[in-house]
């Protein structure tokens, strides 16, 4: 396990360009005993800033006067805390550790390393979970709700209801992901630091220490075993793409919501079976808008995309219905529950019959 002196170890005086570049000071002087910066620890613009290549600190000779190492200059440079200064300088330069304490400030999980391994679609040695998960992994983390997806229309209540977390340490957002009879099939994160989303994307399994609480998205329907007795009463069954959309849908219509969510745009199926199996008569198809026109090229390949991936597989069994916006009400890239509950029931009284599209 490493801890921060590790870390800083690792870190040679190339590291320290890159990262000093990275934070305002692309130009700098190589002497022999120090490398001199512009004074980025409070964002002056003098060459006072020197790193000692033997010690590995930093000493600034004008406002701070004081001296300090990498990770307290990421810090007051950034106005990050020590987690996320860590974080950073793993990011920046392709570090495969972060930290992760859970109340042990000292202790060091391998996060980056799993990412990097999908990418390289190499298998590592995380551990390999059973089917489902234990809730108890869900303890560690915090009753706490974003302002923004406030700001967008999902309630308290309702993140409480489907029993949406946050992790201060890695800041993310979790989300856990049950299936139809409310068992733990993986852990969710919707990533909240700029740098990580610009190379990870907004999502991505959560993990802690060397166990990855994933599962195979297309196994399931995000919601169903909230909204499955809702769906059976009501006969019918809206798909959206995102779990955002399914907690906007329960701030809207509580109880009465239909909703789940594919996680995506891609329709297994598995997903298809497990819906013919609450019996609907109705299936709504409420995607992400991914055109600006309905009359063009555009909305015919997404319409295409559709057809063939969801309306097919489903068309045989019951009636499929979808929302397209003819009307402009959406931006580009919206979900139809992104504007506000009016918006979304004039694209519900406006649904097509698949057969028109």
């Amino acid at each position: 396990m490493l801890n921060a002196q590790e870390l800083k170890a690792k870190i040679n005086d190339l590291d320290i360009i890159k990262l000093a570049g990275r934070m305002g000071s692309d130009d700098y002087i190589d002497t022999d005993e120090a490398l001199i910066f512009k004074t980025i620890c409070h964002h002056g613009e003098k060459h006072k800033l020197y790193y000692y290549k033997e010690s590995k600190f930093f000493h600034c000779f004008t406002d701070c006067g004081d001296g300090f190492d990498i990770i307290e200059l990421v810090c007051r440079n950034k106005n990050y805390s020590f987690i996320e200064a860590i974080n950073w300088i793993c990011i920046q330069l392709n570090f495969s550790t972060l930290t992760e304490g859970f109340g042990k400030q000292n202790e060091m999980i391998n996060d980056w390393s799993f990412i990097n391994n999908i990418k390289r679609k190499k298998k590592g040695d995380i551990n390999k979970q059973k089917d489902f998960y234990d809730n108890s992994i869900l303890n560690i983390f915090q009753k706490m709700y974003w302002k923004d997806w406030i700001n967008e229309g999902i309630s308290i209540e309702s993140m409480y209801k489907y029993g949406i977390l946050y992790s201060t340490l890695q800041q993310k957002i979790i989300m856990p992901h049950y299936n139809i009879n409310n068992q733990l099939m993986g852990v969710r994160a919707r990533l909240m630091i700029e740098e990580e989303i610009e190379l990870y994307g907004k999502y991505s399994p959560f993990q802690i220490r060397k166990v990855i609480y994933s599962h195979p998205l297309s196994q399931n329907l995000y919601g169903i075993n909230i909204n499955k007795e809702t769906i059976k009463r009501k006969r019918k069954i809206m798909l959206v793409e995102s779990e955002k959309s399914v907690l906007q849908c329960d701030t809207m219509f509580g109880e009465e919501n239909f909703t789940v969510a594919l996680c995506g745009n891609s329709f297994s199926n598995f997903q298809r079976d497990l819906i013919l199996s609450l019996e609907v008569n109705e299936v709504i198809i409420a995607l992400d808008k991914q055109y600006q026109n309905a009359e063009s090229e555009e909305a015919n390949k997404w319409a295409k995309h559709i057809r063939e991936r969801i309306i097919n597989k489903l068309a045989p069994y019951c009636v499929v219905t979808i929302l397209w916006d003819t009307e402009n009400l959406l931006p580009f890239k919206a979900s139809p529950s992104d504007i506000n509950k009016e918006t979304l029931l004039r694209l519900m009284d406006k649904k097509i019959y698949t057969g028109c599209i």
